[in-house]
């Protein structure tokens, strides 16, 4: 911004020296003279043109800048804001509680269906008692896993001697022995399972089925026997003398590696059934609908938990925004008042500048009058009255935003006052209309579960 110039700057800038060289030749001023010059006059204009037009345009600009920052001020609305948190937070709870009351009633109703499948089911298949399976599979198929590894590891060493890659062929023909008994074991506990139903043909065709998979599961681990005594007769040949010694004569092993083959695929064999078995309920598609139902069971009560958390979640989001509009409202008054301050020392820098403009005009006045008698060689002219600035012509500060900002400033000191009284009314309100709707909420869940018939669930 520009400011007043000192004496010596202005003076070259005038180049008021040759000014009054050229005055001199000219004859002037005279000695005995009642006005000032042409050239005094001239030092007049200049300064309130080019210094204080200038000093005034860059304060202007400063006011101007404040009061477009105090125009985006929001104080009245943020206190606003406060003063309708309670209508407010009344419309966002029924609308988040409206949301919450329809997935809470969609739940019930699947649960209710469920429970109901689950009770026709038992009814039907005359079961009174509750279901008994493994709540967690991980353990189950960890043992069945250490199982099928630890016949392979054993059949590997016995089918070794045989194959052409050693050890390695014999680990992957045991593999394949191991997986085959894994799913003769699935299907025969799947057999054995339904040889518990209600029903009698079905219970009849899942005996059959259980004799005919025992049937042939015995006559592969039989197979495996033999297939490993083969082995050691010729094990070019050893499939083909596998099979006609099984249907010629399957008990005929005469070798103790390959009875203990038979003995460690017969023991896996039953065990894996055993697991398969027992993982679930004896009677088939009781373990089935049971978890279903435990599984919605869970989902319900972490659906009512998550309510009351999403209800408890409003309230602490509106806490955090009645918070943040408070401390904005403290923030933009600091600033606010702070900006009325600062245009109120422009202002007044501005009437500083005037008084320093004068006396920057006393200077150049002066400095004319005796650098121009240096010249003549006579004693300098002064007049007793310097030029001085005419009031009326002066560049006044449009300070009319100033001026309404000093009323709302008036305004806004009310505002703080009363700022943490309403503040507090906030926060109360939004406690009560909390503690209301999980009043409600658990009500409505009462209901729901009353009507669906899930109380004491």
């Amino acid at each position: 911004m520009t400011s007043i110039p000192a004496t010596q700057t202005a003076i070259s800038a005038l180049r008021l020296e040759e000014r009054v060289e050229r005055d001199v030749k000219a004859g002037i001023p005279e000695i005995d003279r009642n006005n000032h010059t042409e050239s005094e006059e001239s030092l007049r204009s200049y300064v309130m043109r080019e210094i204080i037009g200038k000093v005034h345009q860059g304060r202007q600009e400063q006011l101007d800048e404040e009061v477009e920052a105090r125009n985006d001020v929001g104080i009245r609305q943020l206190y606003q804001d406060i003063k309708n948190t309670e209508s407010a937070i009344c419309k966002r709870i029924e609308s988040r509680f409206a949301v919450i009351a329809q997935d809470l009633k969609r739940a019930a109703k699947e649960l209710s269906s469920v429970r109901t499948d689950l009770e026709i089911f038992r009814h039907r298949n005359g079961l009174t008692r509750d279901a008994i399976y493994r709540e967690s599979k991980i353990l189950h198929y960890s043992v069945i896993f250490f199982i099928v590894i630890f016949e392979t590891a054993l059949n590997s060493f016995f089918l070794s001697k045989g194959s052409e890659l050693g050890l390695v062929g014999g680990f992957f023909q045991a593999f394949i022995i191991s997986l085959v008994n894994l799913g003769l074991a699935a299907f025969a506990a799947v057999a054995l399972r339904n040889t518990f139903h209600r029903n009698i043909a079905r219970k009849l065709s899942a005996l059959l089925v259980f004799a005919a998979i025992g049937a042939i599961a015995t006559a592969f681990v039989l197979g495996v026997g033999h297939y490993r005594e083969a082995l050691e007769v010729n094990p070019f040949i050893a499939s083909k003398l596998a099979v006609l010694n099984l249907l010629g004569d399957p008990f005929g092993i005469h070798d103790f590696n390959s009875w203990i083959m038979v003995i460690v695929s017969a023991i896996a064999l039953i065990l894996l059934t055993a697991k398969f078995f027992v993982v679930d309920d004896r009677y088939p598609g009781y373990t089935a609908m049971t978890r279903r139902l435990t599984k919605l069971q869970d989902q319900w009560a972490r659906s009512c938990a998550v309510a009351i958390d999403e209800i408890n979640e409003v309230a602490e989001v509106s806490q955090q925004e009645l918070s943040d509009k408070e401390r904005e409202i403290r923030t933009q008054y600091i600033g606010f008042k702070s900006s009325i301050e600062h245009s109120e020392e422009i202002r007044r820098h501005y009437e500083e500048d005037i008084v320093k403009a004068q006396g920057l005009l006393d200077e150049l006045v002066r400095y004319y009058q005796s650098y121009s008698a240096r010249m003549m060689n006579r004693r300098a002219a002064y007049f007793g009255e310097l030029l001085r600035f005419e009031l009326d012509k002066l560049p006044t500060l449009n300070t009319t935003g100033l001026e309404q900002h000093k009323v709302d400033l008036t305004a806004f000191d009310l505002v703080l006052k009363d700022l943490d009284q309403a503040y507090a009314d906030s926060i109360a309100a939004i406690n009560s209309k909390c503690r209301e709707t999980q009043r409600e909420l658990a009500g409505l869940i009462s209901t729901i579960e009353r009507d669906n018939g899930l109380s004491g669930m």
